[in-house]
């Protein structure tokens, strides 16, 4: 309101000069102008500060403002040298503060004649940032630009046309972009903090809090970046088109919802240790952060969540005097997974979703794919010279061919929420879902060989003579492990490739919790009869105690499994047990729980390689716990984090 107050004051003071002029028009010069400070500042000479308002005005920015406020050039002048100091100062006035209906109205009708646009978007540095740059020394302003038609998607003002402007130092040979610079070929991105506009596209930009909607879709609701982006095309642009002469459509797709996520996820993991995010300039955008994302799986990998560290009232239980604890946690898989090696529980990834193989077993795609033969195949085939093979595939190639199939591949897809949410165009049935990534078995009956999978042939049974199974397609992997506590927050995740063996979760156990301290006092796991036997002379293990959920311990273990009753039952633990009428403490069901929301990404995950599976699939599970966390805040449930050891 002192910025107010102050023009109030200026046209007291200038009565006399501006009596002709209303209240309004003023007010609209002062808004308008206050629009255009970078494109104000860019024609001054080098060394002018960016803190002080020029004395004279572009010609361009004169006769837009002249025009739309209906003031002669002579008027418009005068207006500036009264008026300059509270358009540069004022906060009032701001482009944040004011009404961009009314202000882009008047931009699009007055403002194209002069290449001027309600936003543009300027790098965030005016200056070049080598200190031993001549320029930097002499104080001098970067003035060498490039202007370039984008589209500036908004949360409340839908899809605006912008001008993009780059700054050029040809000293240092260095591009200054708004989120980044280029040197070197490399896009550096500015160390300052997360942008409020970020770069998705070469001509497009998104404002940062319509990502973090798409994000929070995406993790409340399993919404994927298709739908994503055809929400905001439906429900948020306000069914804006470009301008005449518009070299770019309004319309976003999930390319752009797709890099948005990456970038800010990218930048808010680097952004609190004072970290850069550097990527290479050229390239395809799937290709460009692949290794920032690589970077950022290795980490997760290795220190886990953030929240590895939590504790609170429903995942941990203190004594009355306060002197012990007892931290639960929970494991459990998931079947969630992304194409991966056809052989058995070959790591390395794919080169492409579509292949069957990585580089390292390419050549077993060569071998015929009934499973346990070894013979080279027939070129242009999956099997070799053997009739039955041949037989084999014939019908697995009809299989796919048929519509009797669409039933099953739908239900196999178990698609809860599809990755579009309007009708994709099919040609073959097998888009649908990839049934092939799992070993087939074939029926051989007198001379006919059928697929198990085909119910419409089950007349054939008793004829059977022997089967095959098959692997024609390619293979995912088995499923997700998660270690999840009580109170929901989840302390890790790990892709299990051939099976959910006791073996690897044991693995997974001691590799999470490799920090001494750090180990719970006791793991709920519904195999923890077997785990525990493994583990009973393991140093690791030696202060946990490990018992089986009640609802898998009274459902699936049996009474005469006498070491299962002995050391795995519950009951046998009195710190689980609840206390009043609560029969127990913990919800050690939580992971069951959690299970049925991650497995609700497996549409969206089915056809993403590794390195974007695993960086989607954490970032998802990052902010989860964030919203758990504030949860249980407000439940008064006293979350907080043990100090690192």
């Amino acid at each position: 309101m002192a910025e107010l107050e102050q023009l109030l004051e200026l046209l007291r003071i200038n009565a006399d000069t501006l009596n002709t002029l209303t209240f309004g028009s003023l007010f609209r010069f002062v808004t308008y102008a206050a629009r255009l400070k970078d494109d104000i500042l860019l024609p001054q000479p080098a060394h002018h500060s960016p803190l002080i308002a020029p004395e004279l005005l572009p010609s361009s920015v004169l006769r837009f403002l002249a025009s739309a406020c209906g003031f002669s050039v002579a008027a418009t002048e005068h207006c500036w040298s009264i008026l300059k100091d509270i358009v540069w100062n004022s906060e009032d006035f701001a482009p944040e503060g004011t009404n961009f209906e009314a202000c882009s109205r008047v931009f699009l009708a007055h403002g194209h004649t002069f290449g001027l646009l309600p936003r543009s978007i300027y790098p965030a540095q005016s200056h070049c940032i080598n200190l031993d740059c001549q320029r930097t020394q002499k104080g001098l302003a970067l003035k060498k630009t490039e202007q370039r038609q984008a589209v500036l998607y908004t949360l409340d003002n839908g899809p605006l046309p912008v001008w993009s402007v780059h700054l050029y130092c040809e000293k240092c040979n260095v591009n200054y972009h708004h989120n980044f610079y280029i040197h070197q070929g490399r896009r550096i991105y500015y160390g300052t903090g997360i942008p409020d506009v970020i770069q998705v596209g070469e001509h497009q930009f998104v404002e940062r809090k319509v990502i973090e909607l798409w994000t929070t879709l995406m993790v409340v609701s399993w919404t994927s970046a298709t739908n994503c982006a055809r929400f905001y095309n439906a429900a948020l642009s306000g069914n804006r088109k470009p301008p005449p002469g518009w070299s770019f459509e309004f319309a976003l797709d999930s390319d752009h919802v797709w890099n948005g996520f990456i970038i800010l996820s990218l930048l808010e993991d680097l952004s609190p240790r004072k970290e850069t995010l550097s990527v290479p300039h050229t390239g395809l955008d799937q290709d460009r952060y692949k290794a920032a994302m690589q970077s950022r799986n290795r980490c997760m990998r290795l220190y886990s969540q953030p929240e590895i560290t939590h504790y609170c009232n429903k995942c941990t239980r203190f004594t009355t005097d306060g002197k012990r604890k007892v931290s639960i946690v929970v494991i459990d898989g998931v079947t969630v997974g992304h194409p991966c090696c056809s052989f058995h529980n070959c790591h390395t990834p794919l080169s492409s979703n579509r292949d069957r193989y990585c580089e390292d077993h390419r050549d077993a795609a060569g071998i015929c794919a009934i499973v346990g033969c070894s013979t080279p195949v027939v070129l242009g085939t999956k099997t070799c010279t053997d009739e039955e093979h041949r037989a084999v595939e014939k019908i697995h190639i009809e299989r796919g061919q048929s519509r009797f199939q669409l039933q099953e591949r739908l239900a196999r897809a178990r698609v809860a929420h599809p990755n579009d949410s309007l009708g994709e165009e099919v040609t073959n049935i097998s888009e649908l879902a990839d049934v092939d990534e799992d070993n087939e078995e074939f029926e051989l009956a007198t001379g006919q060989t059928t697929s198990s999978h085909a119910d419409h042939t089950s007349g054939t049974a008793g004829l059977q003579k022997k089967k095959l199974r098959a692997q024609f397609g390619r293979k995912r992997t088995h499923n997700e492990q998660i270690i999840v506590a009580p109170c929901g927050m989840i302390m890790a995740r790990e892709t299990f490739f051939g099976a959910e063996a006791v073996s690897s979760v044991v693995e997974m156990i001691k590799r999470t919790y490799r920090v001494r301290g750090t180990m719970p006092d006791h793991i709920f796991f519904d195999n923890n009869c077997q785990l525990a036997k493994i583990v009973k002379d393991d140093p690791d293990f030696a202060d946990v105690r490990l018992s089986v959920d009640v609802f898998h311990f009274k459902s699936k273990h049996k009474l005469t499994d006498k070491f299962c009753q002995e050391n795995c039952n519950p009951a046998k633990f009195p710190e689980l047990k609840g206390l009043g009428d609560k029969a127990w403490y913990f919800n050690s069901s939580i992971a069951e729980q959690t299970n049925v929301w991650l497995g609700g990404y497996h549409s969206m995950c089915r056809e993403m390689l590794v390195d974007k599976y695993n960086f989607f699939l954490d970032e998802m599970i990052l902010r989860c716990n964030r919203m758990t966390y504030s949860k249980l805040e407000n439940a008064l449930d006293m979350p907080n984090n043990w100090p690192s050891l």
